[in-house]
């Protein structure tokens, strides 16, 4: 890990931040609160990462109780006193906002939509559920979406401070001493290396890898994958701690949605359905899940079934078979998240994306059948199955509820719907502390990290964690390398 510091610094700060979203910005504010001389290098031409672009909900939870919960959740990936740490600084989550000048309100969906999960806690049944509420950045729709209200807030704290942030300015390499100690940041600006002093600590806050071809492929459980979130997010984080000796844990974990590939953007679009008339076949025409019952940031675990006969992944992609009824109900994607969302606005009866080819049409199902490349008579069968199912009021074969079951009435409609990533999960492995740890889980001195990156949801995940977390993490990372003794 002992690398060669260089003889002479471009820039010197107490603290560099690599990475500007949620957990950046708590990072660089809180350790600059605390007396720091702070920089933030971000890659993109401007901040914000997959902060700017998701739902915007912050985790505030009820009680202490919530440990249970997420103690049940992590499945022992994570360690109990690291969840301790994050629920009590959780806690406080409302009220560092509102000592930041904003306030937040209880998320409440504005309708009902297909999964119907994302309200309150993704595992109801789960002990401490009733400890899950979510809040986003108070304000109105007419003030911008969720997401854009926080990071509006949270850019305007960078902004309030005169933190400086260079932009367009990618991290390549993280600078050890002779002692294990990581002393600085080897960053690229206009094309030349600037080697940039840390006299107190790094704290890493770069992101997943939802956009690394090898690394999708050689650790996520469904394949292929198509992306929702940034895509500045390709793992850089990850290959720079691994340089210097971090552990790595939670690797395989992900957040997960379906949604439409379109082929002229490069991320998918979010689709979920604002009517019960709809349901789900693998590439064969084939039910298979309840399709109002699936957590939403789970999506990928029931697409993830591999068939070692046909060696691949039967339900990637899925087809969503819907009918007029539903067409007519709203759009298929609303632009309440995604990297597409300000690039597109899908129309309100979903006719323009049926005119361009995205969505399918049938008189019959099995005119629809011929269009999606499926056998009519499988697709036939199936939908009649399930016409069945929806007028005896009960779904024997999948579960599905009685009040969300509806008979499909022609013409039918077809969407192909692929896993895209909201986010990865994985990277180096932190502490409560929110410091680096190495193989033997020894902390690598003056480095830190928070969000997404090498985030503690190492099983299933709960929405509104990731920002939750990235404003806890970020406050504790940017607190200890703010108290970091200058190194000479």
């Amino acid at each position: 890990m002992k690398g060669i510091v260089p003889e002479k610094w471009d820039m010197e700060y107490d603290v560099v931040v690599v990475g500007w979203g949620s957990a950046g910005t708590a990072a660089a504010v809180t350790a600059h609160d605390q007396g720091a001389r702070v920089l933030i290098l971000e890659k993109m031409a401007k901040g914000g990462g997959n902060s700017s672009i998701c739902g915007g909900n912050i985790i505030v939870p009820k009680g202490k109780e919530f440990l249970e919960y997420l103690d049940t959740l992590s499945f022992k990936t994570t360690d109990r006193e690291i969840l301790e740490a994050f629920v009590n600084e959780a806690l406080q989550n409302g009220d560092w906002i509102r000592q930041m000048g904003a306030d937040i309100q209880v998320f409440r969906p504005l309708e009902v939509a297909y999964p119907t999960m994302i309200a309150g806690a993704g595992f109801p049944h789960v002990k401490g559920a009733e400890n899950v509420v979510k809040y986003n950045i108070k304000g109105t729709p007419e003030e911008g979406k969720p997401s854009q209200r926080l990071w509006k807030f949270l850019s305007g704290l960078v902004a309030k401070r005169g933190i400086q942030v260079l932009t367009s300015t990618p991290a390549r390499e993280l600078v050890p001493n002779e002692r294990g100690e990581i002393v600085g940041v080897i960053a690229e600006r206009e094309g030349k290396a600037i080697a940039i002093k840390a006299r107190r600590g790094v704290i890493l806050t770069c992101g997943g890898y939802e956009n690394d071809p090898w690394l999708k492929w050689d650790y996520l459980p469904v394949k292929p994958l198509s992306f929702l979130g940034t895509p500045a997010n390709t793992g850089d984080g990850i290959r720079m701690a691994q340089k210097i000796g971090a552990d790595l844990w939670h690797m395989t974990r992900l957040a997960c949605l379906i949604g439409f590939k379109a082929p002229e953007f490069e991320a998918s679009f979010w689709v979920a359905f604002l009517s019960e008339g709809f349901f789900f076949v693998d590439k064969y025409g084939r039910r298979f899940v309840n399709e109002a019952g699936i957590e939403i940031h789970e999506y990928y675990r029931e697409l993830s079934h591999f068939d070692m006969e046909k060696m691949e992944y039967p339900r990637v992609p899925l087809w969503a078979i819907f009918d007029e009824q539903t067409r007519k109900r709203g759009p298929l994607s609303r632009g309440t998240a995604g990297y597409n969302r300000d690039l597109y606005n899908w129309s309100l009866d979903n006719s323009a994306e049926i005119a361009k080819g995205w969505i399918q049409q049938g008189k019959t199902v099995g005119e629809l059948a011929s269009k999606i490349s499926v056998d009519p008579k499988v697709l036939e069968k199936t939908l009649a199955r399930y016409n069945q199912l929806c007028k005896s009021g009960k779904d024997e074969d999948f579960g599905r509820p009685r009040e969300d079951l509806r008979p499909l009435e022609a013409p039918f409609y077809a969407i192909q719907l692929w896993p895209s990533l909201i986010n990865t999960q994985g990277g180096p492995r932190r502490d409560k502390e929110a410091r680096i740890l190495d193989p033997d889980g020894k902390p690598i001195p003056r480095l830190y990290a928070a969000g997404e990156l090498g985030s503690i949801w190492g099983f299933l995940y709960q929405g509104a964690c990731n920002i939750g977390e990235a404003l806890v993490f970020g406050r504790i990372a940017g607190k200890n390398a703010a108290a970091e003794k200058p190194w000479s």
